[in-house]
């Protein structure tokens, strides 16, 4: 599996994976006074690299397996997150994330032990605004909820550069497919994420260090959830008003190529209808989801 390694400062490189390989992301290893390591399910080549150093704080962006696939092994002192997500690193947390308490097969799908996973707690919880400070390096945390409710960004000032984590640009996004995953603020961190007019971008699961039309890639991004609930609008308009009904139109994935798919895009039309509601645009009664009078596909307005 080929990886790259990019110097981004004497004392930070980036650890570039293989776009949308799961479960392995971007990194960032920052060797300054502090040895620190941001996300750690980099591939098995670099996982070697990576085992040669005493790594004093491991910063998890968010609790998802192909974010944390490697903490047990690199045996990092301290491993940091939001507290939102602290859970995720409990079986019982991981598994209720997923939905297990919804759907009992998630817990066949999402077996750690079955994925070589080794799941470790953090110790330490990071919060919006936090200067961490490795040294000569400084990194200021940007909590992004929506994905996850402890999902956190990174502020690399001193480079000119955020790491937006899964505010990525990869097909199978955007994701919010949790039981606390949460659309709307997920579209609240991506217009966040966009006010601050990023220089330089780097996400989880893109390759490379983006540099060009970022803020028309962020807003392209968010689209992608615009169109869906467009969509999600189209199905009931034309008398899809079950849950599950809407699931099957495949809105969001034109195919379930792995069963626990389906039930990804349930929990993800559940947030948007739960937003609609918000927004007056949908009511639901006895698990029937309606628009309001008035609604339609052609004169609706979501942004």
């Amino acid at each position: 599996m080929k990886s790259h390694t990019q110097k981004l400062s004497p004392y930070v490189t980036f650890l570039e994976a293989p776009e949308n390989t799961f479960p392995y992301c971007n990194c960032i290893l920052i060797e300054d006074d502090v040895c620190g390591l941001v996300d750690s399910s980099t591939t098995p080549e670099l996982l070697e690299f990576l085992k040669t150093k005493h790594i004093d704080i491991l910063i998890s962006t968010h609790g998802h397996i192909d974010h944390n696939y490697n903490n047990a092994r690199l045996k990092p002192t301290t491993i940091m997150t939001h507290e939102k997500d602290r859970s995720y690193g409990t079986v019982a947390g991981f598994l209720k994330a997923g939905g297990v308490e919804y759907f009992e097969k998630i817990a066949e799908y999402f077996n750690p032990k079955k994925m070589g996973y080794q799941l470790r707690e953090a110790s330490e919880f990071i919060t919006d605004g936090q200067v961490l400070d490795f040294g000569r390096t400084k990194v200021e945390v940007l909590h992004l909820p929506g994905h996850t409710p402890g999902h956190c960004g990174l502020l690399f000032s001193d480079l000119g550069i955020i790491l937006s984590s899964d505010i990525s640009f990869h097909s199978f996004g955007p994701w919010y497919g949790n039981v606390e995953s949460d659309v709307s603020e997920f579209l609240t961190s991506i217009d966040h994420l966009m006010s601050m007019k990023p220089e330089r971008l780097i996400t989880s699961h893109t390759s490379g260090i983006i540099t060009a039309n970022i803020l028309a890639k962020i807003s392209s991004f968010r689209d992608v959830i615009f169109a869906r609930e467009r969509k999600i609008i189209n199905a009931m308009y034309r008398g899809k008003h079950n849950l599950w009904d809407i699931v099957d139109e495949n809105i969001i994935y034109r195919n379930f190529h792995q069963p626990q798919w389906r039930y990804f895009e349930w929990f993800m039309i559940r947030s948007h209808l739960k937003r609609l509601i918000e927004m007056g645009r949908v009511f639901s009664d006895n698990d029937q989801y309606y628009l309001n009078d008035g609604i339609r596909p052609s004169n609706l307005i979501l942004g």
